[in-house]
């Protein structure tokens, strides 16, 4: 038959838009719709549910295609149906639901998470993962349905605002509660109970899988014909009228997807992931909800798939599930125990790599690990800062002593001046320090599994002479949202495939491991180094912007220097003083939250601002409280020591007998860069038999 190859990808297209996917989910049932309205801030998980328990809950009649939420608010729906007679069909049955998105958008934008009646999760939806599981092929439901047929389910619908829409960062009023009004308004499309043809969404795929192929195939090569002769038979040998045909159109396409990689390919690591920002165009506040559709997300796919794995950072981000979805949280503590759900960087959030003190980025590893190891029963190897807006040189010295054996980064590889020469390499730090660190040559930590990124990742590696390994993170991302069932079919289709890398699903230990055995075990000598501060060349403005951030960010990081020092004097000098641990863990954790490369640096939406100033000035106020309370225990039992006024703590010399020296100012100059003391109203005193601190209320 006579072939012309880019006729076929065109009608490729074509026939997947018109005559493949809309048969994926074909609907048996349309779901009934009511709703309640929360315009100001989301009411908890558990207030909800208890509420409706004691009839608390007014849902109002609701009418599919209809208005619903304003800017930032949350609605919850209650959505009713009935499973037909004779369902299902040797056929799992989904929900399908429609809150009025945008396809091009996902996570930044309308999400929802689906709940049973008794409160636990099934799974979130977002634009480009909105299907939930109802009833396996076999008749085993995911939520109670009566003899009847009739079930209940809940939705948490947000009406986040598209902050990045097209075009991308301009500027808004919508990023701020205060400010925030819609400039079109949320419609409520559709709710279905649909069945969940398999074979159209696997052929589908190998569609997209081989005109991706083509795309990419040198177009004189035979690679190129033999997938475009597949591709016309395959497309000759469906018809949609006949669901049968679909098994003979994948038949056709077989023997193309079989073909072996080349023997020299590049061997990735796919590793799923959703990068969570702990705020950016969305305050913390929607974080702690992304956060839980994410994970409901990953471990539906982990239901479904059993070797799909994925790691997931920040401890806080753990904490907040922990805290508001303790079924979530249980269920992901078990796949955890199985080593598919991978905790990783051992930091309390991703924090910036720049503007932090030393001992804030240690307290990141310090309160991260100690989380880690007594919530999750995990202790990672490597730091995972794919993110952050540059690193300091001091961060190898930091990452080897608290252990840990790897660093990864992604952001240096947007550098728009200077291209970094390697992708792996060991970091080497002011000290000397060296860590093993690697950028995942896709150039992006959120790949959608698309052929372009898979080749683009293998033409791009800069360390080809030495290694063949690498890391591709796939899952939607920033706003969280995680890897889709697609994404994985296509793992499974790419994995030694002609043409393309070799792929598999892999951990960030395992990857680590081969690079290390390429760069360093086998290098010869030749290992790649590059030695001092890792400098993004892109975000400039994030070392200047939002300078109160950065001024609350010093100044509450030297009053809890002060503060901890002195309380530790007073537990040692009067035994009635009671340290106080909680209260001072609270005020890290906050400032440490606050250090979160979104905003410290300032490129968050203004609420994130606004409510991380109103945090360092509660904070360091507390924190000037708590070193008077000190001040007065010690002298308490030490009540002539003698006292020094205005007085500054130097914590660093290099005497280490003369480290947390107090002394007096010796200028107004000196005084007035440690104003926070003199605000604080006490004076600290030492004693000069034993060079201690402590204090007095007073100026």
């Amino acid at each position: 038959m006579f072939l012309k190859p880019e006729q076929q990808l065109e009608r490729c297209k074509r026939i997947v838009r018109q005559r493949v996917d809309p048969h994926i989910h074909p609907s048996i049932a349309q779901l009934a719709v009511e709703s309640f309205d929360i315009p100001g801030e989301p009411m908890p998980t558990d207030e909800f549910f208890e509420k409706l328990n004691r009839g608390d809950i007014d849902f109002k009649p609701f009418t599919l295609g209809g208005e619903w939420g304003t800017t930032w608010g949350t609605v919850w729906f209650r959505l009713t149906g009935t499973v037909p007679a004779g369902y299902p069909k040797g056929k799992p049955l989904e929900l399908i639901l429609d809150l009025g998105w945008y396809p091009h958008s996902c996570g930044g934008h309308i999400e929802g998470l689906v709940y049973r009646a008794d409160g636990t999760a099934i799974k979130a939806v977002h634009p480009l993962n909105y299907w939930v599981p109802f009833m396996d092929a076999e008749g085993n439901a995911q939520v109670p349905v009566a003899e009847d047929g009739s079930f209940t389910l809940y939705l948490e619908a947000a009406s986040n605002p598209l902050l990045l829409g097209v075009p991308p960062f301009i500027e808004t009023e919508l990023g701020d509660h205060a400010t925030g009004k819609p400039d079109e308004p949320y419609v409520f499309k559709s709710a279905d109970l649909a069945e969940f043809d398999e074979r159209y969404e696997n052929y589908s795929v190998d569609l997209d899988v081989v005109s991706s192929l083509m795309e990419f195939a040198d177009k004189q090569s035979p690679r190129y014909w033999q997938l475009a002769k597949a591709l016309q038979r395959s497309l000759n040998a469906y018809d949609e009228r006949n669901p049968e045909s679909v098994e003979a159109a994948r038949a056709a396409l077989a023997g193309v997807l079989a073909k072996p990689a080349n023997a020299s390919a590049m061997n990735v690591s796919a590793i799923g992931h959703a990068h969570i920002d702990s705020a950016w165009l969305w305050p913390v506040r929607e974080t702690r909800r992304k956060v839980a559709r994410t994970v409901s997300n990953a471990l539906a796919l982990m239901d479904a798939d059993p070797d799909f794995k994925y790691a997931m950072s920040s401890a806080q981000q753990y904490a907040w599930l922990e805290e508001d979805h303790p079924d979530i949280f249980k269920r992901m503590k078990r796949r955890i125990e199985e080593g598919r759900f991978i905790p990783v960087g051992g930091m309390w959030v991703e924090a910036d790599g720049m503007l932090p003190a030393g001992e804030s980025l240690i307290r990141q590893i310090a309160y991260g690990c100690k989380y880690f190891k007594e919530h999750l029963g995990v202790e990672p190897k490597g730091v995972w800062l794919p993110d952050s807006f540059g690193y300091t040189g001091a961060w190898p010295q930091i990452a080897r002593r608290a252990g840990y054996e790897w660093f990864l980064t992604q952001k240096i590889s947007w550098n728009d001046t200077t291209k970094f020469p390697h992708h792996s390499f060991m970091w080497e730090g002011i000290d000397g320090t060296r860590i093993l660190t690697h950028f995942p040559p896709s150039d992006t930590y959120c790949s959608w599994m698309s052929m372009h990124e898979l080749m683009y990742s293998q033409r791009n590696f800069l360390d080809k002479d030495l290694s063949r390994n690498a890391i591709l993170l796939y899952g939607f991302g920033d706003g969280g949202g995680g890897p889709t069932r697609e994404m994985t079919a296509r793992i499974r289709r790419d994995h030694d495939l002609a043409g393309v890398p070799k792929i598999e699903f892999g951990t960030p230990d395992q990857l680590f491991d081969r690079v290390r055995k390429d760069i360093v075990d086998d290098a010869q000598g030749e290992t790649p180094v590059f030695k001092g501060e890792l400098y993004l060349e892109l975000h400039r403005a994030t070392l200047t912007a939002q300078q109160d951030m950065k001024r609350g960010c010093r100044q509450e990081e030297s009053m809890l220097r002060v503060a901890e020092y002195l309380c530790a004097a007073a537990r040692i000098k009067n035994p009635d003083y009671v340290y106080p641990r909680e209260e001072l863990d609270r005020i890290w954790k906050t400032l440490l939250l606050n250090q979160f490369h979104d905003i410290l640096p300032g490129s968050a939406i203004a609420w994130v601002h606004r409510q991380a100033r109103v945090e360092y000035a509660r904070d360091v106020a507390r924190l000037n409280e708590i070193a008077l309370e000190a001040g007065r225990a010690i002298a308490a039992v030490e009540p002539d020591d003698a006292t020094i006024t205005d007085a500054v703590i130097a914590p660093y010399s290099r005497q280490v007998c003369e480290a947390w020296v107090v002394r007096p100012a010796s200028s107004r100059a000196e005084a007035g860069k440690h104003k926070a003391l003199t605000r604080a109203g006490f004076r600290l005193r030492r004693n000069p038999s034993s060079s201690t601190l402590s204090g007095q209320t007073g100026c």
